[in-house]
């Protein structure tokens, strides 16, 4: 079940990285929770696991929005690899 929910987290967040890709406004609150929700998620990158790379790496590119304009490429990337990640999960 955990598993699930948090497939669904990485959805959401491939959904929000999309979103952040097309220019819509998100409110940083909510980029906030997905950050710390995909930091927490990658925290199994001691076990070395590809998977908590790559949240790694999505939480690092929702990061750098903030403060950078983000190519719409690195964007992609990140959403796609989360989308991979989330349908797997629920799958």
């Amino acid at each position: 079940m955990l598993i699930k929910i948090l497939g669904c987290c990485d959805l959401l967040a491939a959904f929000f990285i999309f979103a952040l890709a097309f220019g819509v406004s998100i409110p940083k609150s909510i980029l906030i929770f997905f950050i710390a929700v995909l930091l927490a998620k990658s925290s199994f990158i001691i076990t070395r696991s590809l998977a908590a790379g790559l949240d790694l790496f999505a939480a690092f590119v929702l990061i750098l929005s903030f403060y950078f304009l983000v190519p719409y490429f690195i964007f992609f990337l990140a959403g796609i690899f989360l989308l991979q990640k989330g349908f797997l999960s629920l799958i």
